[in-house]
């Protein structure tokens, strides 16, 4: 796939990533400032090579200059993840040619929807940004969710607002086997939760202390460039798979990742029969549930 020239750096192109599992899913970031830079100068030119004017159309809904911004590079950068991931199925899209919507009622309202062209797999997509990033992930099979934010201390009330007590034991262990700051690892926690709760279908607006896990298991790492999280030689990359309470199986693989003052957290509901019905998801008949 070409991407649209937009003046930026390769190492910001979409990256493909194997999961735990073995299931694939396509990452892109976007820092801000590119759009940031795009946007004024001409907002008829590069940005509209990627997004429709109804997509364009909706980011007018954000009056604050900073908030645009932010919805324009996420809905960029699930877009070209799009891309790159059907380009590597064989099914060769232009950014013109795939739409994005969102959910607009229910429990996961505001979540996006992919709209594709007949014959092109579904797929899910989840976008995410924090200070001067925007980031999407891409999936043909299961859910996908990620959630990114900028390390920033979390003092006992966040941490009690937001973790169960096994789960903070359990985070300050990672502090100890990993050698790496407290701050990291309950940002780590928080993005966790908040992947949790996108690719589970348990609502953007669950709370985060009814969404738990009770560790999860390393795996093997595949190397990862992901600029710019990934770019210093402090950087953490862990692959892992989730435990989940309630779960019969262990569903929900990701990826870890902290590095240049962000916190990433990247997951996969590794079940395959997710269908989309109405403004909601459900599995399938016969599918395991929690």
């Amino acid at each position: 796939m070409t991407l649209p020239d937009l003046d930026w750096e390769p190492a910001s192109g979409p990256v493909a990533v194997v999961l735990p599992g073995g299931q694939r899913v396509t990452l892109m970031v976007v820092p801000l400032e590119h759009v940031r830079r795009a946007w004024p100068a001409r907002p008829d030119g590069l940005i509209s090579r990627v997004l429709t004017p109804a997509e364009l159309a909706v980011s007018g809904m954000h009056v604050v200059l900073a908030r645009r911004v932010a919805h324009l590079a996420g809905r960029i950068a699930a877009k070209l993840a799009l891309c790159a991931h059907l380009d590597a199925q064989g099914h060769g899209v232009s950014p013109q040619d795939v739409g994005l919507t969102q959910m607009l009622a229910g429990p996961e309202q505001g979540r996006p929807v992919a709209q594709l062209p007949p014959g092109v797999p579904a797929c899910d997509v989840s976008i995410t940004h924090s200070r001067e990033l925007a980031m999407a992930v891409v999936t043909s099979h299961g859910r996908v969710g990620l959630d990114l934010e900028r390390i920033e201390p979390r003092g006992a009330a966040f941490q009690d607002e937001v973790f169960t007590r096994d789960e903070r034991v359990w985070l300050e262990a990672r502090v100890r086997l990993w050698q790496r700051s407290p701050d990291e690892l309950w940002n780590l926690g928080w993005c966790l939760k908040e992947a949790l709760v996108k690719c589970t279908g348990q609502g953007l607006r669950a709370a985060l202390q009814q969404v738990t896990f009770s560790g999860w298991r390393e795996a093997e790492v595949e190397e990862l460039r992901l600029a710019p999280l990934t770019g210093g030689a402090d950087a953490l990359v862990r692959s892992i798979h989730l435990d989940v309470p309630g779960r019969r199986e262990q569903a929900v693989s990701g990826v870890l990742v902290a590095g240049q003052g962000y916190a990433l957290a990247v997951l996969h509901d590794t079940r395959e029969d997710w269908r989309r019905v109405g403004q909601g998801w459900r599995l399938a008949p016969g599918a395991a549930s929690t």
